[in-house]
């Protein structure tokens, strides 16, 4: 019995050894998983320029194409570099129905082409050498991809570098490198030691920022020094994180600070100007909110600098102006709204002015002007001794004229540019009122109408020929077409003014025409 059990154990154990060596020899003899992916087939199938199917094997070949633009574009472009650029014209010209197939000349296989019912199946079929023909066209355009993403990096006009795990320079192209020579530069260096010291700058112009995350960019406005000048540059410099290193961009925002700076120092300029104006300024932006007032808006209205500083609504502050007693009052709230809104309006197209009389008495001049950018700006002007002055100077012409048509004399007030500055009543009663139109005329006007009204006499020649800047004192008699006799009077005032007066004297039969004659008789004419 142990005789037999032993005979059946090594049966058993060779039939199970014969089983092993029998699978690792059909196990051998199987293709390579390699091989035999690479002999899957290749077939693209479009409807119009869009891929709507494709085999695995060509899903791979189109890995690493650029992104965007038309599907069948895409193949045609990489079936070029394997068959020619002749394949997509002969593709448009293939009629409904047609085939076409064409060999790679540099042994890429053959292009299968079949149009059925509208769509479009192209197959690419290695040839008998080797499936690794097919591999070198995705590696080809790969490597073309490869050089275009270089030639970017290189020809851009921005610096663009990577660092390292420890933060040393690994890659920079030539806008860094031409970058790090000007930074390089120091003052008194000859030409040309710059470029040698700085052939491979191993230390980056800027540290790269400890809190970079994967995937998340960070800005950053950073400077560096210039040899050609005090003002540094400035860069905004984009962190990425890629892996253990990181990859960085920069752009030259130097211009844009330098505005910067020239902006604000201009907006200091203005407000300092602003601060010693004696005119109130309040400036409100496009949202019709206080965004600028200077110190004598605050004389002027009086409003608290809190309420100022909330940049309150120009509604607001117009309100504010209100039960301050400062703007004129309407008869009813809602008329008041209406002139706020009407005055907000006339003030973006610059046309509003208007004169604002107070209740205490001051007078305001009120102007509303557009700003840029849909601002308003309102200019607050007290004129209140400008008008008093003025009603002064009314109050003491009128006294003047009063003054005159009191005289007995006709009198006449010539301006130191020839004009009828003043005439009393006594003298528009003699010649009747002045009708020049041209005030710089109104001198020899009146002579011709003198003239006119008189027998002839050399005072008229003597007055024409005054000089303007030295008129000398005239004194003659003239006698008027009625036979009446007058003393004219011509003599200089201070500044460059004339007076001329006429008064008249007893020089007809009768006593009773002594006095000036009304304007009407002097229309009488009568033999000399």
């Amino acid at each position: 019995m142990h005789l037999l059990d032993a005979i059946g154990a090594g049966i058993f154990a060779f039939s199970g050894a014969l089983l092993i060596v029998w699978g690792l020899t059909l196990w051998t003899r199987r293709p390579p998983v390699v091989a035999r992916r690479r002999s899957d087939p290749i077939v693209f199938l479009f409807e119009g320029q869009d891929l709507v199917d494709a085999t695995p094997a060509a899903r791979r070949l189109l890995r690493g194409q650029p992104e965007g633009g038309p599907d069948l574009a895409k193949v045609l472009r990489l079936l070029e570099r394997g068959f020619g650029p002749d394949l997509g014209p002969r593709l448009a010209e293939l009629p409904s129905g047609g085939r076409l197939s064409l060999a790679s000349p540099n042994g890429a296989g053959a292009v299968e082409v079949a149009e059925e019912g509208g769509a479009l199946r192209l197959t690419l079929r290695p040839d008998g050498v080797g499936a690794s023909a097919i591999d070198t066209l995705a590696f080809d355009a790969a490597r073309e991809e490869l050089q275009l993403l270089r030639g970017l990096a290189e020809d851009s006009p921005h610096p663009i570098w990577t660092l390292d795990v420890r933060g040393e320079l690994t890659w920079a192209n030539r806008a860094y490198l031409a970058l790090a020579d000007i930074a390089s530069v120091r003052p008194g260096d000859p030409d040309g030691a710059t470029v040698a010291r700085a052939a491979w700058p191993v230390q980056p112009l800027w540290d790269s920022p400890t809190d970079l995350a994967e995937g998340r960019p960070l800005q950053e406005r950073l400077a560096l020094a210039s040899p050609d000048s005090e003002e540094p540059l400035w860069y905004d410099v984009t962190s990425v994180r890629r892996g253990p290193g990181s990859l960085h961009f920069a752009t030259d925002v130097t211009s844009l600070v330098q505005a910067e700076v020239t902006r604000l120092h201009f907006v200091q300029t203005l407000a300092k100007t602003f601060a010693h104006l004696a005119t109130g300024l309040a400036v409100f932006d496009r949202d019709r909110r206080l965004v600028l007032f200077n110190p004598a808006f605050l004389d002027l209205t009086g409003l608290p600098i809190e309420f100022l500083s909330g940049r309150p609504l120009v509604q607001a502050v117009l309100d504010r102006l209100r039960d301050a007693r400062i703007l004129p009052e309407p008869r009813d709230y809602a008329s008041w709204r209406e002139s706020v809104a009407a005055l907000e309006a006339a003030a973006a197209q610059g046309e509003y002015r208007e004169t604002w009389t107070l209740p205490g008495g001051q007078t305001w001049r009120v102007t509303g002007r557009p700003h840029p950018d849909g601002a308003l700006a309102f200019l607050f002007e007290d004129i209140s001794g400008e008008v008093g002055l003025a009603r002064r100077i009314r109050t003491e012409v009128d006294t003047m004229r009063d003054v005159l048509d009191a005289l007995d004399e006709a009198v006449a007030v010539f301006s130191p540019a020839g004009g009828l500055f003043l005439s009393s009543a006594t003298y528009e009663g003699l010649w009747g009122p002045s009708s020049s139109a041209m005030p710089d005329k109104a001198l020899a006007d009146e002579v011709a109408r003198w003239k006119a009204g008189c027998h002839p006499s050399s005072a008229w020649s003597r007055l024409e020929n005054l000089a303007p800047d030295r008129p000398t004192p005239i004194e003659e008699q003239v006698r008027l077409l009625d036979g009446r006799k007058l003393a004219m009077r011509a003599a200089p005032l201070p500044h460059g003014a004339l007076l001329v007066r006429f008064q008249g004297s007893v020089g007809r039969d009768r006593p009773e025409d002594e006095a000036l004659a009304p304007h009407d008789s002097a229309r009488r004419t009568e033999p000399a």
